[in-house]
């Protein structure tokens, strides 16, 4: 299956909603929808390119027995271009094919459990998990006993420091409980606590989650 051929309904549908309110241009629209996938699969392809060749200070070796997974990878990475992921959610991806081809665990289920969890993230959301995996980073480095609530207060005070209202700040993290990497529980007073999960510091040893959500024009 082509590139061009990943999602070719996507855009006849359109086409047939148009139709079917009886307006105009159709056809037209669903030729720019094809431009727009054919685009968005080549920007996908220049970002991958370009995780992969710095992702190792020595060249990642995809040949011999990597090439069958990496194709079945590559294409459900191109999926996710086609189904509408942000240019910061197929960086994330990028640099977790990347990483994975590093840690030697590159294999399609792998990958397909990060896709069906990053694609699909809001820019906010990835904030939160970036600014996590830090402070959980920098706990551990400076040998901090793990305390929940310590944890959560340190999200929610970088949170507030980054321009959220307290009053959004449970419910955009509560979002992130269909990921598996947040567990969400009850704490001392009633006060919601957020607990990392293991996933979390998989993920941060693959992407570098934070300076993607923050850098601009990616």
């Amino acid at each position: 299956m082509s590139g061009n051929e990943m999602v070719p309904w996507g855009t006849a549908i359109v086409g047939d909603v148009l139709s079917a309110f009886n307006l105009p241009g159709g056809s037209f629209v669903s030729k720019l929808g094809d431009k727009y996938l054919e685009r968005k699969q080549k920007e996908a392809a220049e970002i991958l390119i370009e995780e992969v060749a710095k992702g190792s200070p020595e060249p990642i070796d995809f040949t011999g027995s990597g090439a069958d997974p990496l194709i079945e990878i590559i294409y459900r990475f191109l999926k996710a271009a086609a189904d509408g992921a942000a240019r910061e959610n197929l960086r994330l991806l990028a640099q977790v094919i990347a990483g994975l081809k590093k840690n030697k665990a590159l294999e399609p289920d792998k990958f397909r459990k990060w896709a069906n969890i990053l694609e699909q993230l809001t820019r906010d959301e990835l904030l939160v998990i970036g600014k996590a995996i830090a402070i959980k980073r920098k706990m551990a480095s400076e040998g901090v006993a793990f305390i929940p609530n310590d944890f959560s207060n340190h999200l929610r005070s970088d949170l507030i420091a980054s321009g959220y209202q307290a009053t959004v700040i449970d419910p955009l993290c509560a979002s992130l409980g269909r990921t598996g990497l947040f567990l969400g529980a009850s704490g001392y007073g009633g006060v919601m606590v957020y607990l990392p999960m293991p996933w979390l510091d998989e993920l941060g040893t693959l992407a570098d989650v934070e300076s993607v959500a923050n850098a601009k024009g990616n």
